[in-house]
């Protein structure tokens, strides 16, 4: 990246906006800025702003992409290293770039998971100029203890993937039957109070114990009504709950999911969002869900599964959360 030879060009590219940011900051990190990240406005501004704060400078959002080249030169002051998303290299807004600052190194960052089809629309695109690609992924994960590391091998990447981990305890994994929960339409989204009172009381918990724990729920709402919950007790809120994908690429200590929906099995048929949800946590996962739900409606998806496969003692029951001596 530091060559002096100026007609080279280097794309970092990853799966999310949030594994992209990663990079960003690591290239910060070691006092490398000589880059510019490609975002979409929508991610930007309507969902994580504060992500970006450490990088501000070195943004360029889609909204003021345009196709005039002398514009777009005045945008990227010469560099010669982008970042974005796999999504974004087929967003035609780019061409300008692309025209600037061609592709001909291409690094996939978290290229495991990324399915192989989702490469091909790049590489037709942009075959003239491509000269290079490097992948970067590792067959095994020292983040997950082993029984959720094995569990997502097997369903997800049959069996490929290989654990490196010292907790090896069912205990790592844990639901939680919210059997009163009830999902309720929010605009486009969905939130579920009861699981919002459960997830702060294992919060307390944590907190209590200094735990480093983060809320994590597939529904922008129920995001937003978890932080105002966890205020509202007087907990520590800021930078504490996110949405799935907001939270790709980053990993806790002790995570608590809220899966929201009761009725309808909505973004569990995702399996590959599901698999980022699944996938955060390094010592403990908490999961506020109904059970009935899960060994029902959603008992073919990757959650339900993982609690049919940890069987009956990973479940514990709300009321037991209200407890004075509740552990988890």
């Amino acid at each position: 990246m530091a060559s002096s030879d100026q007609s080279r060009t280097l794309w970092l590219v990853a799966q999310s906006n949030v594994a992209v940011k990663n990079i960003a900051e690591k290239l910060a990190k070691e006092d490398f800025l000589d880059f510019k990240i490609l975002v979409s406005k929508d991610f930007h501004f309507d969902w994580h702003e504060h992500l970006y704060e450490k990088i501000e400078r070195n943004l360029i959002v889609s909204e003021v992409f345009t196709n005039d080249t002398a514009a777009t030169s005045r945008l990227l002051l010469g560099s010669r290293v982008i970042l974005c998303t796999l999504s974004m290299l087929s967003n035609n807004k780019i061409a300008a770039f692309t025209q600037i600052v061609p592709l001909q190194t291409v690094i996939f960052d978290e290229a495991s998971q990324i399915e192989v089809g989702d490469y091909f629309p790049m590489l037709s695109r942009y075959r003239a100029t491509i000269s290079k690609l490097v992948f970067i992924g590792d067959d095994k994960q020292h983040r997950m203890p082993i029984v959720i590391g094995n569990f997502i091998s097997k369903h997800v990447y049959g069996n490929r993937l290989k654990t490196i981990h010292k907790i090896t305890s069912n205990n790592s994994c844990r639901f939680v039957d919210v059997e009163k929960g009830k999902e309720k339409r929010v605009g486009q989204s969905w939130t579920n109070q009861a699981e919002i009172s459960t997830a702060i009381q294992i919060a307390r918990y944590f907190n209590s114990v200094g735990h480093s724990y983060r809320i994590v729920t597939p529904y922008d709402p129920q995001r937003s009504q978890l932080e105002l919950a966890l205020k509202k007790a007087k907990l520590p809120w800021e930078d504490k709950c996110f949405n799935v994908d907001s939270f790709q690429g980053n990993e806790e200590d002790y995570i608590i999911i809220s899966l929201v929906r009761s009725e309808k099995i909505g973004f569990l048929r995702e399996r590959r969002r599901v698999n980022v949800m699944l996938t955060r946590c390094k010592v403990r996962m908490v999961i506020c869900t109904s059970r009935a739900f899960l060994e029902q409606i959603a008992s073919d998806s990757l959650v339900g599964l993982l609690a049919a496969s940890l069987g009956e003692g990973t479940w514990i029951n709300w009321r037991d959360t209200l407890q004075p001596d509740f552990t988890i």
